[in-house]
């Protein structure tokens, strides 16, 4: 486990309750209130509750990558948010898939950022290809990416079983705005066997000089501005990002025995902060 950063006594607050949670066997979420933390929202999803969700639609390359957004490929199944990803030609696309954003709706700076999911693209190897999940935050401000950062809470690629979290950021900001050289810092952990039917909890914890990376509330990576390279931490307020991308750089395309349709399975979103 990477060390946290001890600067101030706020930092060794989050260490301390950090800490303890991991240790905790008996918290059903990362997200509970535990404590001085305190769960802030929570979406059940009993409904599409448009007040907190925007459905996105058309064509987005860092949401869907070579599928097309519809809105028919999101919606509310026994207390799920489903994303469905299809093959399906609809103009220049081979695949339809679906993502909600939460942008000038539902956002926070620093907290506990936890989503309950079955992952879609798993079965034999092979029936994942091209298959890309990801649960992400982005500043809900008027920067330019990557200037303030993204914070990859969980992605998986080709239905592999491993766990990434990773952040991005612009190594050269403010002086070169809008710049991406691949400044980033990531890890990745083993998820258990049943990724893609039982559901598992991925987190982030985020305060003023760290962010942590959690699977079931067991951390795998902790960020810092002792880190190598140096990370730019997000300045600004953050929303969530929930989506299945099929195809891009990372993954490639989908394979001749890629599944579909395949359902990405959300069973909640929560938020805490310490108070």
């Amino acid at each position: 486990r990477s060390t946290l950063s001890s600067s101030s006594a706020a930092s060794d607050v989050y260490k301390r309750q950090l800490l303890l949670c991991w240790v905790s066997i008996n918290s059903a979420s990362f997200c509970d209130t535990n404590g001085s933390w305190k769960q802030v929202w929570k979406d059940d999803f009993n409904s599409l509750d448009t007040s907190s969700w925007t459905v996105q639609t058309g064509q987005s390359g860092g949401l869907a990558r070579e599928a097309l957004l519809t809105a028919d490929n999101v919606y509310i199944e026994n207390g799920n948010l489903v994303l469905r990803s299809q093959k399906q030609r609809i103009n220049n696309f081979n695949w339809t898939t679906g993502a909600v954003i939460s942008q000038n709706k539902k956002y926070w700076k620093y907290g506990r950022f936890c989503i309950s999911a079955k992952l879609p693209g798993g079965g034999s190897p092979g029936q994942g290809k091209g298959i890309w999940p990801a649960h992400w935050m982005m500043p809900n401000d008027e920067s330019c990416w990557p200037d303030h950062g993204e914070i990859d809470i969980m992605e998986m690629i080709n239905g592999d079983g491993n766990v990434h979290g990773t952040y991005h950021w612009n190594d050269q900001y403010p002086k070169n705005p809008c710049r991406y050289a691949g400044a980033q810092i990531g890890s990745e952990t083993k998820a258990d066997s049943n990724w893609a039917t039982a559901y598992h909890e991925y987190a982030a914890e985020w305060g003023p000089d760290y962010i942590t990376f959690l699977y079931d509330s067991k951390p795998y990576l902790t960020i810092t501005p002792k880190s190598n390279p140096t990370p730019l931490l997000p300045p600004s307020p953050m929303y969530m990002l929930l989506n299945t991308a099929v195809g891009g750089p990372w993954p490639g395309p989908p394979g001749s025995e890629t599944v579909f349709p395949t359902y990405h399975y959300i069973d909640y979103v929560a938020v805490a902060q310490y108070s």
